[in-house]
């Protein structure tokens, strides 16, 4: 029996989120013996400064407990973080959970979902998932075009995603752009705004979606601590909105959906984000080297507010994903963002790592 023929209908188009190859598989296909390097999934090179590891490790004697299931002291502190009440505070499974949380409580049959692509790949999986149209705008010059966003709204739109700084491109829109988008738009449709690299940002006019949060009501803002924080494998964001909102989303998450140790390791990075500072500053130094290098052998790269850049190859260069991969290193295709056949997005590494990205590329092109 072919299980997919029981599914529901919808269903059956969905395509999987496809993540960057792992390391181990890597080696296991190209029996490669030396060094791997993963510069495929935007996650910091750096691990959890000691001050997150010790609270880890000290968390780790209470796993026979089940963790606070709504993660009500992280909420607090975030809150407290930011200015905002608590109850505007939401904690999810990553920030990936609460975009699914948020199309499962607004969304029904007949809406729609609005969003740029390429973007990031979970939106239109949601929208398959709901079985609902999903409304691409395509990017201008690898830019979010928001006034085309706001032309795409028909009376069927229920929420606008906005991935700022966009994820694949690295791009942003300014608060001019967001402005001209909020003004006149209809109260009904949520403006989700997708910050997950916020902490990266250095533009003077990117724009401050927690004062417009104030006042329009309609806004919900995703953030992570995934990235700067370096602690993607456990799997914690978090989102602020008006607190009616944030109810909404209690009414359809899973009980205990962020674990212990992650909540523990967030509030733990929460008290010393300072710290945070000389990796953005070493970030957007090593950045500009490699961006550089890309650019002087002939690939166009837009600049880029987050730890990744997007590079376009030009078409004498051939595959040069699959050459990075005879050569152990692990950059993510974009053919699955819509991007074409060569196009790489390319996480930012340690020195010594960007330093090997940048010799591979010198002696492949």
């Amino acid at each position: 029996m072919d299980f997919q023929d029981l599914m529901r209908p919808h269903l059956k188009k969905v395509r999987p989120y496809v993540p960057g190859k792992p390391i181990e598989e890597l080696r296991r296909e190209r029996n490669f013996k030396g060094e791997i390097l993963k510069l495929a999934s935007n996650e910091n090179p750096y691990p959890p400064i000691k001050e997150i590891t010790k609270v880890i490790i000290e968390e780790l004697e209470q796993l026979n407990r089940y963790p606070n299931s709504g993660s009500y002291y992280l909420c607090r502190d975030i809150a407290e973080r930011y200015g905002v009440d608590t109850e505007q505070v939401f904690v999810g499974n990553g920030s990936n959970e609460i975009i699914d949380l948020l199309a499962r409580a607004f969304i029904n049959p007949e809406d729609e979902i609005v969003f740029p692509f390429p973007s990031f790949i979970v939106y239109p999986i949601v929208s398959q998932l709901m079985g609902v149209k999903a409304v691409e705008v395509p990017l201008k010059d690898y830019r979010l075009d928001l006034r085309a966003v706001k032309e795409a709204i028909t009376h069927r739109t229920k929420i606008i995603f906005i991935c700022n700084p966009n994820n694949p491109t690295g791009t942003y829109v300014s608060s001019g752009d967001v402005e001209q988008l909020l003004n006149g738009l209809r109260s009904d449709i949520i403006v989700a705004f997708d910050e997950a690299y916020f902490e990266y940002v250095v533009a003077d006019d990117y724009p401050d979606s927690l004062e417009l949060l104030k006042s329009h009501p309609n806004i919900i803002v995703f953030r992570t601590f995934s990235k700067i924080f370096s602690l993607s494998g456990l799997r914690v964001g978090y989102s602020i909105s008006e607190p009616s909102l944030v109810t909404c989303l209690h009414k359809v998450r899973q009980p205990f959906n962020v674990n212990r140790v992650a909540q523990a390791a967030a509030r733990a990075a929460l008290k010393h984000s300072e710290m945070m500072n000389v990796r953005v500053k070493e970030n957007r130094t090593q950045m500009k080297l490699v961006r550089d290098s890309l650019i002087e052998h002939g690939f166009r790269v837009p600049e880029s507010q987050t730890n990744f850049l997007l590079a376009l190859p030009h078409a004498e260069i051939g595959d040069i994903i699959d050459k990075l991969l005879e050569l152990g290193i692990i950059v993510r295709p974009m053919e699955p963002f819509g991007l074409g056949k060569g196009t790489m997005r390319v996480s930012i590494g340690t020195p010594e790592e960007n330093k090997r990205f940048i010799a591979a590329i010198d002696e492949i092109v």
